[in-house]
């Protein structure tokens, strides 16, 4: 049975995360200690080819990249690559904030500098123990960065919000239209293209419920009124669209 976490966010979406197991990201965390095992191999003899010049300096440079693997692995590669490590993204899994938002660099240290006490006394028992009774499946360093581990899906860019063939159309062409587009808050913006692109994952009286109270909201606020051959959901899908291609990528990283 899927263990699913559901987030609301302010403007009353709610998002369902599958929770990552403890056999996934036991499996996850085998494959980033290989990778590091050969990160070590591979510097191991590096230095040993500068030890012939300078034994010190081998050495040296071979502490300092042990300690940057085993210290700095987890957290440099969730921060830059999505919340992923190597064995992270094998396996289909993702570190988030617990608020469902992308993993913050200082998250991303907190987590993996906290993994020392997850692994006391040995193997991961205090982490595991961690996983097993905690609601949102975390370990000691999820709950002190504040961060969840899912299962990753796959999902469309957001370019690919709308077909398309659906792109050029009156409505999108509508001056008024774009004008309107301008208004959108980042708020607003950052909900509209997260319903757009996790409708396929709603049921459908909850898809037409949320785009249909969506499209009151903007055509209320923004001044629009939505054409008759448009459903809620195409209203919203093409306004998303002018957004996501006229503004000045406001508060975008």
């Amino acid at each position: 049975m899927l263990d699913l976490l559901v987030i609301r966010t302010p403007e009353n979406v709610a998002f369902e995360f599958e929770l990552a197991s403890i056999g996934t990201r036991t499996v996850a965390w085998v494959i980033d200690v290989f990778v590091m095992a050969a990160l070590i191999f591979a510097a191991a003899i590096l230095a040993s080819t500068v030890a012939v010049i300078s034994e010190g300096i081998g050495s040296a440079l071979l502490f300092v990249f042990i300690f940057l693997v085993q210290w700095w692995y987890g957290a440099l590669l969730e921060w830059r690559w999505g919340g992923r490590t190597i064995g992270k993204r094998i396996v289909g899994l993702r570190v988030l904030g617990e608020d469902g938002l992308a993993l913050t660099f200082p998250q991303a240290v907190i987590r993996n500098l906290v993994r020392v006490a997850d692994l006391l006394p040995a193997l991961y028992l205090v982490g595991g123990i961690s996983v097993l009774v905690d609601r949102r499946a975390r370990r000691l360093g999820d709950l002190a960065a504040g961060t969840i581990v899912v299962r990753e899906r796959r999902t469309p860019r957001p370019a690919q919000i709308l077909a398309a063939a659906e792109r050029h159309n009156s409505f999108l062409a509508d001056p008024d239209v774009r004008a309107a587009a301008r208004r959108v808050s980042a708020p607003e913006r950052d909900a509209m293209i997260a319903l757009g692109l996790r409708r396929d994952r709603l049921p459908m009286a909850v898809r037409s419920e949320l785009f249909e109270r969506m499209a009151e909201h903007l055509g209320r606020r923004l001044g629009l009124v939505r054409p008759s051959h448009l459903t809620p959901e195409k209203f919203v899908l093409g306004l998303t669209a002018v957004v996501l291609g006229t503004e000045p990528m406001r508060g975008v990283r």
